[in-house]
């Protein structure tokens, strides 16, 4: 059974320290990184990682010094091994993820653009009150993960704002979190786990020499594009913010997470196609998935605009270790009908078939209005995350997996964002950020009629 939140979180997360890293090696003098439209576009929004583990052969620095009570050496990884050799020479291939924004420069103007500094990342080490498994126990604990993950956003003094943040926290079990901050002008969620699970590999010692790594060119979306005439639909101007780049939303999102077990996924898909499971239809568990959300909330906000989604999918799944980039496909659905009273295999084929990828004009529309407006993206509609094949499981200690991995996102517009991830043992796990008065009913209709609870 979940134990309820506490009345305060002060006591959960104590000793708290704060370092920079840089990389092992100079990248070079006034070498700067130009923001495309649609890094821009994501200004507003961060990425938000966390991997517990749960092993008892994970320890702090300070605990015996790597040694067993009998005198032997253990294989213990410890923060001061997380600062050495291999996370420098980490870094010498992620110099972007090093730099400073620049809101100006002498080489793009009033455009912004990352200063390739060598200024590095902020990593916070922390102790906790818990074990991992009274943690994950607790109820909704990730609407508690700014405990353990940095409080990290751009400015307000940009020049000295890290891009990414890592906090290690230590729990009294012996077990730890890896809470990663990503700020999302840098690239989206694939990039932000190739980004850890590259460190992994340095870690292991499987990249001896450090490589500075390409920028990609990704491959072309098969999805049909928008016409050069029309305006996206699936970003939202909002004022410029200046210099301190926080999403102003104009109510309070709540976070909520449901766990899919495969038994789960086969009965919802039976469900909604009464038909058994077919190994080709594994495919549209993603599909499956938004159209029972869609239409759940379109249900409780009364159709009150939820005709319109936007759905975030990656161009490609391979990225081959590539520099860091917002490669995801920006598109839109829309109903010309009651989403609440529709058959949700309806709403399954328009996921499938009628995505509009609006990433061009995106990139247009910010180019176009360069300085004039910054935008939001996610929650700008309902907005549904495709992050099912992403390898958040594929960040290890000592080749020890997670014992639960999860992603969120912050600045989320008012309309409300879902992530949909791997799960554990073969499962989905759904991120749901919503108008926090809207959780209960939503939980309620979610149980109610697909006994998801």
């Amino acid at each position: 059974m979940p134990i309820p939140k506490e009345d305060t979180k002060k006591n959960l997360v104590f000793d708290v320290r704060v370092a920079t890293v840089v990389p092992g090696k100079i990248t070079g003098e006034n070498k700067t990184y130009e923001l495309k439209g649609i890094d821009l576009a994501m200004k507003l929004h961060y990425l938000k990682g966390l991997y517990f583990f749960n092993n008892t052969n994970i320890t702090n620095s300070t605990s015996n010094n790597g040694t067993k009570n009998n005198g032997t050496t253990n294989n213990l990884w410890s923060v001061s091994e997380m600062k050495s050799v291999p996370m420098y020479d980490w870094l010498i291939s992620y110099f972007v993820a090093c730099g400073r924004i620049r809101a100006s420069s002498d080489e793009t103007g009033d455009r912004p653009s990352i200063k390739l500094n060598d200024a590095g990342i902020r990593v916070v080490e922390a102790q906790s009150s818990k074990t991992v498994d009274e943690w994950l126990a607790m109820e909704d604990f990730l609407s508690m993960q700014d405990q353990l993950i940095y409080n990290h956003a751009l400015g307000p003094d940009l020049p000295f704002s890290p891009l990414v943040c890592l906090q290690v926290t230590w729990f009294k079990c012996g077990g730890i979190s890896m809470g990663l901050s990503w700020a999302h002008i840098l690239g989206d969620a694939f990039s932000a786990t190739e980004f850890m699970n590259m460190w992994t590999q340095y870690m292991q010692g499987h990249h001896q020499k450090p490589k500075t790594l390409a920028i990609q060119h990704p491959s072309q979306p098969n999805y049909k594009p928008l016409s050069p005439s029309q305006e996206p639909t699936s970003v939202k101007r909002v004022n410029p913010v200046g210099d301190h780049w926080v999403n102003p939303t104009n109510c309070k999102i709540g976070t909520h997470t449901f766990h899919l077990t495969p038994q789960q996924l086969d009965q919802l898909h039976l469900k909604v196609h009464g038909s058994k499971m077919k190994d080709k239809d594994s495919s549209q568990f993603f599909e499956v998935i938004t159209a029972i959300i869609w239409k759940s909330i379109a249900k409780i906000r009364n159709d009150l605009e939820t005709k319109n989604v936007t759905i975030c999918r990656p161009k490609t799944i391979k990225q081959e270790h590539g520099m860091p980039y917002n490669g995801q496909v920006l598109g839109t659905i829309e109903a010309t009908f009651s989403v609440s009273s529709a058959d949700p295999s309806t709403l399954v084929h328009l996921v499938a078939e009628n995505y509009v990828d609006e990433s061009n004009m995106v990139e247009e529309l910010v180019n176009h209005d360069m300085s004039k407006f910054d935008y939001i993206v996610y929650g700008t509609n309902l907005t549904f995350v495709d992050m099912t094949q992403v390898d958040i499981y594929g960040f290890q200690i000592k080749r020890n997996r997670p014992t639960f991995a999860s992603y969120t996102l912050d600045g989320v517009g008012d309309k409300g964002s879902i992530l949909v991830l791997p799960g554990t043992k073969d499962g989905k796990l759904l991120v749901l950020h919503i108008d926090e008065n809207e959780i209960e009913f939503l939980k309620h209709e979610l149980n109610k009629e697909w006994c998801i609870a």
